[in-house]
């Protein structure tokens, strides 16, 4: 799971106000390496690019797509490559066959050793409960490991996924746990506690902070940040196994984060629909497959220092030594464009579209036509814009699917008549 550092419930507001200061200076620290040149892709996605680089800055951040926000599962698949099914997580029935192959042992013993079948029944529950409340589960979680070892493999890669996209997003990371008796040790993943996960990568974002708790607006452009951190898991899953198993408790992270947005001015968005919801889910998956497929070689080092039991130290070394040794930094430009056209949208690759710069700042596509990279059909993508520009983009893609419906029906019914 990914896991954001920032605070909102108001009996923590006393309790982080020095991390959150730490943070701040730990968030300016890697600016100041950044724009040193010491750090060439932590915030190479989405930011501005560094004052000693030699490109300017864009009117806004760049991601792997650029145009239209709504990205339908045919759209997903025809820009990722995979199908939708592969970026769902696959329901796990783990613990109803461990029970079931736990209740055919436990019988068995009881019938050759003669122990009451209800005392062993009784004993397991029992230490079950024990070992969830006292280590939240982790000696069950060692001996999956044992009986799956390639779990293993599985979620540090998962974990990966989640920290190279916070980091290529500039969210600086706090640490990684790839287990239960991990994640005891360290009180950001829960301590010793009830709370505490099997996995997670835990990362801060001061800017999301802030507007979460009411110091900023909230923007699209962090939303947009979150979505593709807390997808990362999954996306990474997708691109490695061709199938996500697991990111359930992702999407669930994703899904009342969205629900928890309240209305922070008159256009804010009332709430966010199911609808909104899975675009939302889509846009996040779509944009992290593609950041790992283009920074594979910094993923790859960093699932090997991870597996190495390498320290954030390490983890962040990897990354900007893969990173330099193949060229990677600051991102440009992007993939493609996404367009609000046909049943489902359409997908135009930059080289196919050729987009150049033109001296008004706007980009220029092969017709001659100007496009503006902040909007699509004059709506509003990406910046500081309010997040009602999702909620407003599908009302008209709805309306233009009601018309193309509308469409086909009156030309199926005048074919019926020539028919007749």
């Amino acid at each position: 799971s990914a896991t954001s550092s920032s605070s909102t419930g108001s009996n923590a507001d006393v309790e982080f106000r020095s991390l959150d200061r730490v943070r701040s200076q730990m968030t300016q620290l890697y600016q100041l390496l950044r724009e040193g040149g010491q750090l060439n892709v932590f915030g190479a996605i989405g930011r501005k690019p560094p004052s000693s680089s030699k490109f300017a800055t864009p009117e806004g951040p760049i991601y792997p797509t650029m145009g239209s926000k709504i990205i339908t599962p045919n759209l997903l698949e025809q820009i990722t490559g995979m199908e939708m099914i592969n970026l769902t997580p696959r329901p796990t029935n783990l613990l109803l066959y461990g029970g079931a192959a736990l209740a055919v042992l436990e019988g068995i013993l009881s019938l050759y050793l003669h122990i009451n079948f209800n005392l062993l029944v009784f004993c397991t529950l029992l230490l079950a409960l024990l070992d969830q409340v006292l280590v939240s589960g982790a000696v069950f979680e060692t001996g999956l490991r044992m009986v799956l070892p390639e779990m293993k493999t599985r979620i540090t890669k998962h974990e990966a996924g989640h920290f190279l996209c916070a980091y290529l997003l500039g969210c600086p990371v706090e640490g990684v746990v790839l287990s239960t008796w991990a994640a005891l040790q360290d009180g950001r993943f829960g301590g010793r506690s009830t709370r505490a996960v099997s996995a997670g990568t835990s990362y801060y974002d001061l800017d999301l902070s802030e507007q979460i708790s009411g110091m900023k607006p909230l923007t699209r452009e962090s939303i947009d940040r979150y979505s593709i951190i807390v997808m990362g898991g999954i996306a990474a899953e997708a691109v490695e196994f061709g199938r996500a198993d697991g990111g359930a408790g992702d999407e669930e992270a994703l899904v009342r984060f969205l629900r928890s947005l309240n209305p922070r001015g008159g256009n804010a968005i009332k709430s966010w629909s199911p609808e909104l919801i899975r675009n939302q889910a889509r846009f996040g998956a779509t944009e992290a497959v593609l950041l790992l497929k283009e920074y594979k070689p910094c993923y790859d080092a960093l699932v090997d220092a991870l597996e190495r039991g390498g320290d954030l130290g390490n983890c962040i070394v990897a990354i900007e030594n893969a990173a330099k040794k193949e060229g990677l930094g600051w991102l440009p430009k992007p993939f493609g464009m996404v367009l609000d056209e046909g049943e489902h949208g359409k997908w135009i690759p930059i080289e196919e579209s050729d987009m150049i710069s033109s001296t008004n700042g706007n980009s220029l596509a092969m017709d001659g036509s100007n496009v503006d990279p902040t909007s699509t059909n004059g709506v509003p993508t990406y910046g500081e814009d309010p997040i009602t520009s999702t909620e407003h983009f599908l009302q008209k893609y709805r309306e233009e699917m009601k018309q193309k419906l509308a469409s086909i029906d009156q030309k199926l019914d005048e074919l019926d008549r020539k028919s007749d």
